[in-house]
């Protein structure tokens, strides 16, 4: 390690950290040492049990399956499943661009995260699109680089909460924020969904550049400084979340050094040129900042839709106070945070106030705290800081919440808790830190215990689509989303594979049960009344009631007359119904063609298109031909009116 800077940073032995000494209460920490030259040497126990730790709670999850949007960034997104030679591409247009193929805004602000894309391209170039082998490498990959994490921050943490000589390692405030960061519950859907690896990119990158500038102050040598901002553009890169460590650097820096402010403002302008780079290679790419000019009117993209002003930030904090409490009580766990498994609440509402209060006070606390230099300060800090991109104050994310939104705001709380337990705890009850209590030991215990348990009972929810949207229908059950996602695995997982009748009509029975429910919630839901379709055939399949089936159809066309995916469904069931009740199906193709599509919508092409099934079926039906005399003058088609009209009379 070259020599520390004589007025900065004091010399420490090539061995463990020694005893921090203590400032006085006006000037800040001296820092003693950011990582020994021998950290492997020294530290190799607690960086391998940490690795251990990660793999212990998430190698069950190797052998699972793709989930969730899954299949826009891997397995459904062209870009990435050409390999190597769709880099280009993921690093040209928005994320989702590779699996949409065309230009749609389906959430604010867009979406630009090239570097995780760019992984699992590389992943698939080198092991073969479709490969057997690949899911596992993705999965291995995550979880290396989920305790490759937990390993940098106790790296940082050592420097930053240094052991007195002679203390033990794993009663420190590094190990236990660390291995707390490892064992919390909430990383499961970062690590065990492999779409996940954007969180964990991006608190990696934003921890390294982190370390790369206290490496700088540490050791005065420009390169460090160079690499902070390579480090923060890969984590920028990864999501746009680590933007936030422009601010978290610097206030660590302040907190635990006696750095200037002028020479830490320095030491910031290679991570503000690696966020400007990004924005603009971003807006490059995207062709807008943050406002695509299109608004979206899906509730389940933009789920504030239909509140004023009041319900919306009442209701943004209202999930704010739940993050708080799932960072202390991880329980219980859903994927599923949409309309309206969170509520939507105004100012009258005590959990909505609490939790403002709550934030208010966490915020005028920490500041007026900061020249002190007290440690919950800069935790309050960090979390306020991290979390803020995701909260839904400055710019919509497109759900109320997330677990995964937590992952980096997380860092905070594990450090607070890692201080408490490691030096807070001991003064309290007037024990010494290089002797844990027995009670604090317990405790300590007994917490990281509650969180392994949660986390290997959580992980096994997502080996498949079935066991994911089960869990989250129990948990969820105000969800639109959940509810809907459950009835699509039990029709495409279940029920396209059983054979016995009464096995399908139980499956018929449930699916209209949640599928009814999800309307419920939500009346507009596009996939919902897809389902409902596909609920539908099936019940047909079972009972063959086919006036039965017509209603549900008739109520989704309604509803969504011009959906692709319903209209391709309704086009190969009418002709797989051809064979069914002549009345009925006549019936049913007059009142779409005619009554809906002609008098209601003035659509002329598709009201000809159901009157000629219908047209197919029954070659001269009378109100069928007179439906199409009608529907070709309105065309402008004089002579195939006239053929209608003629075949018609011929009938009468």
């Amino acid at each position: 390690m070259a020599a520390k800077h004589k007025q900065q940073v004091k010399q420490v032995p090539n061995k463990m950290p020694a005893s921090k000494p203590k400032p006085k209460a006006a000037s800040a920490p001296i820092l003693t040492q950011t990582f020994s030259p021998g950290f492997w040497r020294n530290n190799w126990i607690p960086a391998l049990l940490l690795l251990a730790m990660a793999f212990g709670l998430y190698g069950a999850s190797i052998p699972y399956g793709y989930m969730l949007d899954d299949q826009m960034v891997i397995w459904g997104n062209a870009y990435v499943q050409r390999g190597f030679a769709g880099l280009n591409d993921i690093f040209a247009y928005d994320s989702f661009m590779g699996y949409f193929q065309k230009q749609q805004f389906l959430l604010e602000g867009g979406r630009y995260r090239p570097l995780s894309l760019a992984t699992f391209a590389v992943e698939v170039g080198i092991f073969g699109k479709g490969s057997p082998n690949l899911i596992y490498v993705s999965h291995i990959v995550n979880i290396l680089l989920y305790g490759a994490t937990g390993v940098l921050l106790y790296r940082i943490l050592l420097g930053l909460f240094p052991l007195k000589e002679g203390g033990r390692w794993y009663f420190g405030v590094p190990f236990i924020a660390s291995a707390f960061f490892v064992l919390h519950p909430l990383h499961s859907e970062c690590v065990a969904n492999i779409k996940g690896r954007d969180e964990i990119l991006a608190l990696l990158g934003a921890l390294a550049a982190l370390y790369a500038t206290l490496k700088y102050f540490d050791t005065n040598r420009i390169l460090w400084l160079i690499l902070s901002g390579v480090f923060l553009l890969l984590g920028v890169l990864s999501k746009e979340n680590a933007l936030t460590f422009l601010a978290v650097i610097p206030l660590t820096v302040y907190f635990f050094t006696n750095v200037s402010g002028g020479r830490n403002f320095g030491a910031s302008i290679p991570l503000l040129l690696a966020g400007l780079i990004f924005i603009l290679v971003r807006y490059n790419a995207l062709g807008y900042m943050l406002n695509h000019g299109n608004d979206t009117t899906d509730l389940m993209n933009n789920p504030f839709l239909g509140m004023t002003g009041g319900e919306r930030l009442a209701t943004i904090f209202l999930t704010l106070g739940w993050y708080v409490k799932l960072l202390f009580v991880p329980h219980p766990l859903t994927h599923d945070y949409y309309p309206y498994h969170v509520p939507k609440v105004g100012w009258s509402d005590w959990r909505a106030l609490l939790s403002l209060a709550l934030y208010l006070g966490m915020g005028i606390w920490a500041l007026m705290n900061l020249k002190k230099r007290r440690i919950p300060a800069y935790t309050i800090l960090f979390y306020l800081c991290t979390l803020s991109i995701v909260s839904n104050l400055f710019v919509s994310v497109g759900t109320f919440m997330n677990e995964r939104f937590l992952y980096m705001p997380s860092v905070a709380f594990c450090i607070l808790a890692g201080w408490f337990f490691a030096r807070k705890l001991p003064a309290l009850i007037k024990e010494s830190e290089d002797k844990p209590s027995v009670l604090g030991a317990m405790v300590l215990l007994a917490i990281a215990g509650l969180f392994a348990f949660r986390t290997v009972t959580r992980v096994p929810d997502w080996k498949d689509a079935m066991s994911l949207n089960k869990s989250a229908v129990r948990v969820s059950e105000n969800s639109a989303r959940s509810h809907c996602f459950y009835v699509t695995a039990l029709y495409k997982e279940q029920y396209i594979s059983a054979t016995d009748r009464a096995v399908k009509a139980a499956l018929v029975d449930t699916m209209e049960y949640h599928i009814k429910r999800s309307l419920e919630i939500n009346p507009n839901y596009g996939a919902a009344l897809i389902m409902k379709a596909a609920v539908a055939a099936a019940r047909f399949d079972v009972d063959n009631q086919l006036d039965k089936f017509f209603h549900q159809i008739e109520y989704v066309m309604e509803k969504i007359p011009y959906n692709t995916n319903f209209r391709d469904f309704l086009d190969k069931y009418m002709d797989y119904l051809n064979g069914a009740n002549a009345d009925k199906y006549m019936a049913f193709c007059h009142r779409v063609g005619y009554d809906f599509f002609f008098k209601k919508k003035n659509d002329l092409k598709t009201a000809e298109k159901f009157l000629i099934y219908g047209l197919n079926r029954q070659y001269e039906d009378i109100r069928i031909l007179d439906d199409l005399t009608e529907v070709y003058t309105a065309m402008g088609n004089p002579a195939k009116a006239a053929e209608m009209k003629a075949r018609a009379d011929a009938q009468r």
